[in-house]
């Protein structure tokens, strides 16, 4: 049992270290840099299809052109979706594991991934309802030691559970429709200055 944990944690790391290196040295991935990725590693072909996911979602919310074709993000969603439904072990797993953050504990957690005395950002992350940062699931990731994957599923799920509201006529919002972004989850928290500038760079860390 113990050496079925160590090879998961080691493939674990050498998945995150794989996409560590892969996103330093191209920092703008072309969907063929993506696509040659996940062709050499199929082994890590659903971390790889989370963080190219995660990383859409990055551009397209601040705005930035889309470095995906529609086929390659079709064919990372289609593969990640089809593990987790053939696998849910880990999505379980990592279920039970958030559950160690409720209450006081959320405090602790938040402080061990870099977000400081922000427990709302954090509470925010865990029920999906903010879209946050790659280092941040990777982090919280490893702290419950669960698959990246499978934490970003819960995080999904959770905001999925919630009750659906449409935007009123006069524009103002019930319940978002949607995940909000990163830097207006920050500005909406009321966080400025230089902590603001630490938590929006936290976009830019791989750890």
């Amino acid at each position: 049992m113990e050496t079925g944990m160590n090879e998961k944690r080691s493939a674990s790391y050498e998945a995150s270290t794989l996409i560590e290196e892969f996103l330093a040295a191209n920092p703008q991935p072309t969907s063929e840099q993506w696509k040659a990725l996940t062709l050499a590693h199929p082994r890590h072909v659903v971390q790889i299809a989370d963080a190219a996911l995660m990383h859409l979602a990055n551009t397209e919310d601040a705005g930035q052109p889309l470095p995906f074709e529609a086929e390659l993000f079709n064919a990372t969603r289609s593969a990640m979706l089809n593990a987790v439904e053939g696998n849910t072990a880990p999505v379980e797993v990592a279920k039970t594991a958030l559950k160690q953050c409720r209450g006081p504990a959320a405090r602790k957690f938040a402080h061990a991934i870099g977000l400081g005395e922000r427990v709302d950002l954090f509470n925010q992350m865990v029920s999906g309802e903010t879209f946050v940062p790659y280092v941040l699931v990777k982090r919280l990731a490893a702290q419950l030691h669960v698959r990246i994957a499978a934490m970003a599923e819960v995080f999904s799920l959770n905001f999925q559970s919630q009750p659906a509201q449409s935007f009123k006529a006069d524009g103002k919002p019930g319940v978002a429709r949607r995940p909000q972004r990163w830097e207006d989850a920050v500005k909406a928290a009321g966080v400025t200055g230089e902590e603001a500038a630490r938590l929006l760079h936290l976009e830019k860390e791989l750890d």
